[in-house]
């Protein structure tokens, strides 16, 4: 049995309502609707596939939603990446149009058993797959809004698999909203399949690594080593970067630091350089210091930090 007939079968013995199997019908809307992958702020389809990007330090989340569908109480969808690029982490069911009172039948994240059981050639590494029924209602037409929610980390392989992967539905499913996918919109009551549309998004990490070296050396004091700062660009990042440095521990008589430049810009696939010197003099205060180069760009910031010895030799 596929797992949509498995899905109407389980909805049958919730909800005690007389479907058709195993030849299930296709529901013929007023409208098609569209399932889609959609930004975390919003309820609703953009008109084109979304590209989004992001740093590498933050979970992306994203929102699966659907807009003008014909009515449905149920459903099995699968949401599939690159999982060394992009790796699901978990789902939300806040704001979904299912809201309680609910069943949720299986959901299964990145091949592990949450909820119910994971299916052999559908889920795998980078799905991310659910199946819901309402108890006791419908979601009426045209129905618009939110389904779940997916949280994402970056993958163990970015950079090395490049830097941008598709969030798209799983393929490999017969029978269901867009035959081909694995999107299943239902009406247990009518025992139809509500027809839809599919769209997908991509995601690139947008940010920039900050490096420095050497990031560690032993002077003494009178001496004025220099540094090189490093930035570089993760995936189709592109900006102006402000760099500024700090130094502890405080002393009396501390080192100081200069950079030149103190800005750098940089495209996409780009690499810059800046040089840090760092100033000692005979009346320097001996000991160990830890030199700290910040980058920022809006709400983007990276640090790297150089450990530096000065002797009074």
């Amino acid at each position: 049995m596929s797992r949509y007939l498995a899905l109407l079968s389980i909805m049958f013995a919730v909800l005690s309502t007389s479907i058709a199997l195993p030849a299930l019908p296709v529901g013929r809307a007023q409208t098609v609707g569209k399932v889609c992958v959609a930004d975390i702020s919003s309820t609703s389809c953009p008109s084109t596939p979304p590209s989004f990007t992001g740093p590498l330090d933050k979970p992306p989340q994203f929102a699966v939603n659907i807009q003008n569908s014909d009515r449905f109480n149920a459903f099995d969808i699968s949401v599939k990446t690159n999982a060394g690029i992009l790796n699901p982490v978990s789902l939300d069911l806040a704001g979904s149009l299912i809201h309680d009172p609910r069943t949720i039948i299986s959901e299964c994240v990145n091949n592990q058993p949450v909820i119910g059981s994971c299916r052999s050639g559908i889920d795998d590494y980078g799905v991310v797959s659910l199946a819901i029924t309402a108890l006791g209602y419908d979601v009426e037409a045209p129905a618009s809004g939110r389904l779940f929610s997916i949280t994402y980390n970056t993958g163990d392989f970015v950079g090395v698999l490049g830097d941008s992967s598709p969030i798209e539905f799983q393929t490999g499913c017969t029978n269901t909203s867009n035959n081909g996918f694995c999107v299943t919109i239902a009406h247990s009551t009518t025992g139809t399949t509500v027809p839809e549309t599919l769209q997908g998004a991509t995601f690139t990490f947008r940010d920039f690594g900050l490096g420095v070296s050497p990031d560690f050396q032993i002077i003494k004091k009178g001496s004025s080593p220099t540094f090189t700062v490093t930035l570089t660009t993760v995936g189709d990042y592109s900006g102006t970067v402000r760099l500024s440095t700090s130094i502890s521990p405080i002393t009396t008589h501390q080192p100081t630091s200069s950079l030149v430049p103190m800005t750098l810009t940089l495209s996409p696939g780009s690499t810059s350089t800046s040089t840090l010197t760092v100033t000692t003099t005979r009346s320097t205060t001996v000991g160990r210091y830890v030199i700290t180069i910040t980058g920022t760009d809006g709400v983007l910031t990276r640090r790297a930090s150089l450990t530096l010895f000065v002797e009074n030799r």
